[in-house]
């Protein structure tokens, strides 16, 4: 069985990637490294076997920069290598851009 993940985004305040909306209408924009918070969504049960799906959405999520996402991406590395047995994630490295190339106001990046 996979978790699956709802549609439904936080509400306003608890949605700081929303102040990043410019950023991603940019052609080829970086990557952002985020802090999230998940929770339960709903619970379907299947009426014949009686099996559950569950699904998951996020309850909150901040975007974050300079050191802080330097931090979440070695976080992100390590949880990934001990779930898995991997030792790097190959995944392209978000862009090494400098918190003061993305946007400040309302989302609480660094100058």
């Amino acid at each position: 069985m996979v978790l699956k993940y709802a549609a439904k985004r936080p509400g306003d305040d608890l949605d700081g990637l929303q102040d990043l909306e410019e950023h991603f209408v940019e052609v080829s924009p970086e990557d952002v490294y985020a802090v999230v918070l998940i929770g339960a969504h709903t619970i379907v049960e299947d009426g014949n076997d009686g099996s559950r799906q569950a699904s998951v959405r996020i309850k909150r999520i901040e975007p974050v920069s300079g050191a802080d996402a330097e931090t979440v991406r070695k976080l992100l590395d390590s949880h990934y290598a001990k779930r898995t047995g991997n030792t790097q994630l190959e995944l392209e490295e978000p862009g090494t851009a400098e918190a003061s190339e993305l946007p400040v106001d309302g989302w609480g990046g660094e100058e």
